[in-house]
């Protein structure tokens, strides 16, 4: 009899293991059906960015759309990038494709207006192109003052053609006192970063005209550089230019 009781327990036990598996494989076949769900609906609208990309619409948001060709999509998920979340890197490519009319007609009014926002928002691309865009005269007076202004913000944040670009007006005094240890040191800082085909030369042809002493000092600047984050670049912007108001 004892025998029967525990052997009709462990049948007992059997059944409810067996409902707690049953129901556990029914949980997970839910799971599984709303995951493919939600798969199928992302499927469903390719037009959509990939849900899984973090903080959109942002320029991640907008970049998933246009390497898959959704170019109009793309564009319209970087103005909502920017006018929800003030995305800077989104701006900057808004101003490139407006400006370098890839996939929409050339409009320079367009292109500097999100090119401005991207660089008081302290993205170094933007910066580097509304520099260019001053030295150019392209939309805007030409003025040498601010396209260095715009490239030396770039630089600071370790961009090399930008580093370039102001270490040539500071060995020539254009938009900027001239001042040989500084062009050295962004030259320098440009061949280490990845930009030696001209920079090499030009550290060369300059540091001819240097003394030792100088040399060795834009060396000891150069090796101290600590680029800028995209919000201190934007911190600074706004500083510098209230300051000059």
């Amino acid at each position: 009899m004892g025998r029967q009781t525990i052997h009709v327990s462990a049948v007992a036990n059997d059944r409810r293991l067996f409902s707690v598996a049953v129901a556990f494989l029914v949980l997970l076949a839910a799971l599984v059906f709303a995951a493919g769900s939600k798969a199928d609906d992302t499927m469903a609208d390719p037009t959509k960015p990939d849900p899984s990309i973090e903080g959109q619409p942002n320029e991640a948001s907008g970049q998933d759309l246009y390497v898959r060709g959704f170019y109009p999509e793309a564009l319209a998920e970087w103005k909502r990038a920017v006018e929800i979340n003030k995305d800077p890197g989104a701006a900057f490519r808004l101003g490139e494709e407006h400006f370098d009319a890839k996939v929409v007609e050339r409009d320079v009014e367009t292109a500097l207006k999100f090119y401005f926002i991207g660089a008081h928002g302290g993205d170094k691309r933007a910066q580097m192109d509304l520099g260019s865009m001053y030295d150019k005269g392209w939309g805007v007076p030409q003025d040498m003052k601010e396209a260095a202004r715009w490239f030396e913000a770039a630089a600071r944040q370790g961009l090399e053609s930008s580093q370039y670009n102001i270490a040539t007006m500071y060995e020539d005094g254009v938009g900027v006192e001239a001042d040989k240890v500084k062009a050295y040191m962004y030259y320098q800082l440009a061949i280490e970063g990845g930009f030696p085909r001209f920079a090499t030369d030009a550290i060369e042809r300059l540091s001819e005209s240097m003394t030792p002493a100088e040399i060795k000092q834009a060396s000891m600047m150069a090796r101290d550089f600590k680029p800028l984050t995209r919000e201190e670049s934007a911190a600074e912007v706004a500083a510098a230019e209230a300051g000059a108001n």
